[in-house]
């Protein structure tokens, strides 16, 4: 099976992640990076990293990692070109409706596909309130977003001696055991060893499998390191008193690069136009694996 070779337009933070998932990626290739500083990349190894599109040789499709106010009018570049687009700028509500309707107008113009708002949120979690909301349509949805970590047991990694600063976060693994992941910034000088082994032996963590994981920086993890609550409810009129909840804890780049790439993969089974996630449905944004995805999941 010949990979369909997808360019990246911007390396930020969540260029950078999207170059990264499709260098891992088996289905799709990445035909090289467009940024304003056009010099190699030593992690890239030999893809090329060029100064504009059209410098980059057999381009199937592009990812837009670029701020929200050039989104429109580079869009509008490389549907001129025939280029299919996948962005996910951060709009909502009518400002991405009326966002979507320009890409409607030039996409069908120039008989390209293009997928708007494929990135964290809007993308992922709007799919997540729009199907809370279509199994319990009478009700409210309330969102909380907050850094993904345990304050109590990040203080308490704080307490231990040689350790600056912690981020401490759980989660359960497939069998349902809870495993403790715990990030130190260590003091200068500090033994990495023996910071771990007082973690571990804290009455707070004695209970849990517990990962320690030295790092330079907490503060960056921080920045990545996003939860999620959303939780729907049913109307108090409704006699059956249905709830939904979700909780998440995730890195918001990569979760946004991940459903790029789905939204990539969902190209060539689209007409011109400019299509939402909403309109898309899960066995389109598996690509050729769709019909294992739908074996497997439904």
């Amino acid at each position: 099976m010949k990979k369909r070779r997808i360019a990246v337009i911007g390396l930020g933070n969540l260029g950078r992640s999207c170059a990264e998932a499709l260098l891992a990626d088996p289905t799709l290739a990445l035909a090289g990076v467009v940024r304003r500083n056009p010099a190699p990349l030593d992690w890239l190894g030999d893809i090329p990293v060029v100064g504009h599109v059209a410098e980059l040789h057999a381009v199937d499709a592009a990812l837009l990692c670029v701020p929200p106010g050039v989104v429109l009018g580079m869009a509008n570049e490389l549907l001129q070109r025939r280029l299919p687009v996948v962005e996910c700028a951060r709009l909502h509500g009518d400002a991405f409706l009326a966002h979507k309707a320009e890409m409607q107008r030039v996409a069908r113009l120039r008989k390209t596909p293009a997928v708007v708002g494929a990135g964290c949120d809007p993308g992922i979690l709007s799919l997540f309130r729009n199907q809370f909301a279509l199994l319990i349509p009478h009700g409210h949805t309330r969102s909380s977003l907050h850094v993904g970590t345990s304050l109590h047991h990040s203080l308490a990694a704080e307490g231990i001696e040689g350790v600056g600063k912690a981020l401490a976060t759980e989660l359960k693994t497939q069998d349902g055991r809870l495993q403790r992941y715990v990030y130190v910034e260590l003091e200068p000088g500090a033994d990495a060893a023996a910071a771990e082994q007082a973690i571990r032996q804290d009455p707070l963590y004695l209970d849990e499998e517990t990962l320690v994981f030295p790092v330079e920086s907490v503060a960056t993890l921080e920045e990545t390191n996003r939860g999620l609550v959303l939780e729907r409810h049913a109307a108090a009129s409704d006699a059956g008193h249905a709830a939904l909840l979700l909780e998440a804890r995730f890195n918001e780049t990569e979760l946004a690069a991940r459903m790029m790439l789905a939204a990539a993969r969902a190209l060539p089974q689209l007409q011109a136009g400019a299509y939402s996630l909403d309109d898309l449905p899960a066995r389109v944004l598996w690509g050729e694996q769709g019909t294992s995805a739908e074996r497997e999941w439904i």
